[in-house]
């Protein structure tokens, strides 16, 4: 019998490898025969990629320079800087208030090593290293300074200038007013480091190189690569002028290395990366195994896709699930409960976004012009409802910190304010809308007034849509502490209608000072009150200091000044009638003890007491309704009165014994007091008692 004949590939999996081994050589070959093609097509891909990278930190490397020149430009212009830039000579007190707003105003800064102000009417340096004193430029020690600020019509007015100083590598920026060159200028400092790392944002490769239009090199990740573009600048330049486009690659003749270049629009110069082909790619090296380490991986990927799927997948999806089960809702499918868990994930993921959104960042979600939108609310859903139903361009809506915040596109001021009264009606809360923002930088600022409008909500009760414009009222108040003197004297004297007048003229002074400038104010009003209620004995009104926590009504801090107020009035006028019938008493006595001396009068009893005679009679005729020197008389005549009944002396003797040099006087006083003279008086008494 004959043998059967053995197939070949009779197998199935055998035909499969075959057929994988086949195909797997023709794959080889043809990447073989396109290697150029693809290493350029890859370099140009990465390319692309660096392009993304550069225009990003160009984006941001300008905004914060910007940020940058703004902050500058508001101290440049600051009311104590300016006196620094332009007067001579200042007063103590001024250039005190300018060295300490200048200090103060490094030490707050992230990137400031330090600032400085040249006053060139005086030629005077002024720094902010903390002592007080002011340089001639002449005994300055650092004269490179000197010279930049000085000469300033050789540089630019924003910079980056690259200098070495006492505190190592720098940038400075220089600001003056060039069509004002007696006006001085400002010089900052930044430490050079944190510009690199910040503005020009380096990669940390090392193989990075930021040059200006000249070919000269602003900052180099490794100062190997100074060889690299003076070799290859010449050629860059020619590209440039050629092909007229400001980004692409250069490779080198051998194909083993090359560079990529990008044009930066807001840093001005040419962002420079140098890489070895070897590097970027690694994988063309390797060709002749692509067959063996394609045929491992798809193993590899198979089996580990398998076991990811049992392990990383499955189990973790099981306890999900039980989890769910048991903490959600019994009556939703895992469906529902895995939708939920996704919807969170999602609201978390918004909330990032928002926030780096409200903090300055350009994520590029959105487009300019853009409004925001604050809600004091957590229902996000109400308020997407009522943004979709009446918003006419797309929103981003996100919980954040304050409630919810909506970003919305290009509305008009009518359609805003239409949008937050929905949103108000749908959710009851108050609803904050800004003015269209230009940039994530505006936005942040846009959040910044916002916020600083909802601590002000006080002073508009009831109304439930505020709107940014209202923060443009808002200005640093020039009203201070000593201001608040005339208000507490008149409280310590009990005069209460005047204390409220008093009150009325600083809140109209502070209404429009912005809130930490109010809070301030209002805050050391209350907290000196409660000081002088403790003084007097009353127990100040609780919670008085911690008013603006959840103050709504700014009546509820009218109301309450008014009641300590009238507290405070009300125990003055109680210890003033007090201190004025112990003041009287005290005369009393002393003219009862001493009426007898014909030298005793108001202003003798005055003087024993140490005051004014004018001051102590008009506080003794408030407690009794009369003079000194009447109740002087009053009681030498009553005590004329008995002697000349009690004794046989004669009228000018009694006259003397109660104080009276003056017989004549004495007649007079006692006729003026008792209707009658001396003799009738004691004529008529001894023969009434007859």
């Amino acid at each position: 019998m004959a043998k059967p004949k053995i197939k070949l590939f009779q197998n199935s999996f055998l035909r499969r490898t075959a057929i994988v081994l086949i195909i797997s050589a023709i794959l080889l070959s043809l990447l073989l025969a396109f290697f150029q093609l693809y290493q350029r097509s890859l370099i140009r891909t990465l390319t692309q990629m660096n392009n993304e990278f550069v225009e990003q930190v160009d984006t941001i490397s300008g905004t914060l320079l910007e940020i940058i020149h703004n902050s500058a430009m508001q101290t440049f212009y600051s009311g104590s800087l300016i006196k620094l830039r332009t007067v001579d000579p200042l007063t103590n007190a001024e250039r005190v208030a300018g060295f300490r707003d200048l200090g103060n105003w490094v030490s707050s800064s992230t990137f400031l090593s330090s600032a400085m102000i040249y006053n060139s009417s005086a030629d005077i340096m002024y720094t902010s290293d903390g002592g007080y004193t002011r340089n001639a430029s002449v005994a300055y020690y650092d004269q490179e300074t000197v010279s930049l600020m000085a000469a300033r019509e050789r540089h630019g007015s924003k910079g980056p200038i690259r200098r070495q100083t006492e505190d190592g590598d720098t940038y400075s920026f220089l600001f003056f007013e060039s069509n004002m060159p007696e006006r001085g200028s400002l010089l900052l400092n930044v430490e050079a480091q944190w510009y690199e790392e910040q503005l020009l944002g380096l990669s940390s490769e090392n193989n990075s190189v930021v040059v200006n239009n000249a070919g000269h090199i602003l900052v180099a990740g490794d100062e190997s690569l100074t060889h690299n573009v003076s070799r290859i600048w010449p050629t860059l330049l020619t590209r440039l002028e050629d092909n007229g486009r400001s980004h692409g690659f250069i490779l080198g003749a051998d194909g083993k290395s090359g560079l990529m270049y990008y044009q930066m629009t807001n840093l001005g110069g040419y962002y420079l990366r140098f890489f070895e082909t070897n590097t970027i790619l690694p994988g063309l090296v390797a060709v002749r195994n692509v067959v063996l380490g394609l045929l491992i991986a798809v193993s590899v990927l198979l089996v580990g896709g398998a076991l990811y799927t049992l392990f990383a997948l499955y189990l973790p999806f099981r306890a999900i699930r039980e989890a769910l089960q048991k903490d959600g809702n019994a009556n939703e499918t895992v469906v529902q409960q895995v939708d939920r868990l996704l919807e969170g994930k999602m609201e978390q993921q918004l909330t990032k976004q928002m926030d780096s959104l409200l903090q300055g960042e350009e994520l590029g979600i959105i487009s300019y012009p853009a409004s925001l939108i604050l809600v004091d609310s957590s229902d996000s859903e109400a308020i997407r409802s009522a943004v979709a139903t009446s918003a006419s361009s797309p929103a981003l809506t996100a919980l954040v910190s304050f409630g919810c915040a909506v970003i919305v596109g290009e509305e008009s001021a009518e359609r805003m304010l239409e949008l937050c009264l929905n949103i108000a009606d749908a959710t009851g809360a108050r609803c904050l809308y800004g003015k269209p923002s230009h940039s994530a930088s505006e936005l942040a600022q846009c959040y910044g007034n916002l916020l600083d409008l909802w601590q002000q909500r006080f002073l508009y009760a009831g109304q439930q849509v505020l709107s940014e414009t209202l923060t443009t009222t808002y200005h640093s108040s020039d009203f201070e502490t000593k201001d608040t003197e005339p208000l507490f004297s008149a409280l310590r004297a009990g005069e209460l209608d005047e204390a409220r007048s008093i009150w009325k003229g600083i809140f109209g002074k502070i209404r429009d000072a912005n809130f930490n400038d109010f809070r301030f104010y209002t805050k050391y009003i209350l907290k000196y009150l409660n000081t002088m209620q403790s003084e007097l004995g009353l127990e100040p009104l609780a919670n008085a200091t911690d008013l603006f926590d959840d103050l709504e009504d700014i009546a509820e801090l009218h109301q309450l000044l008014d009641t300590i107020f009238a507290r405070i009035v009300a125990e003055q006028v109680d210890l003033r009638k007090n201190h004025l019938q112990q003041l009287a008493t005290k005369i009393n006595e002393r003219i009862a003890a001493g009426y007898n001396d014909e030298n005793l009068s108001a202003q003798s009893i005055a003087d024993e007491m140490g005051m004014n005679a004018v001051y102590l009679g008009r506080l003794y005729r408030e407690s009794t309704g009369i003079s000194i020197g009447e109740a002087l008389k009053r009681t030498r005549i009553e005590n004329a009165k008995r002697l000349l009944l009690e004794t046989s002396d004669s009228v000018k003797e009694i006259a003397s014994r109660v104080g009276f040099s003056n017989n004549k006087y004495f007649f007079v006083v006692f006729k003026e007091l008792v209707g009658i003279t001396p003799k009738e008086f004691q004529a008529q008494e001894i023969g009434e008692s007859k």
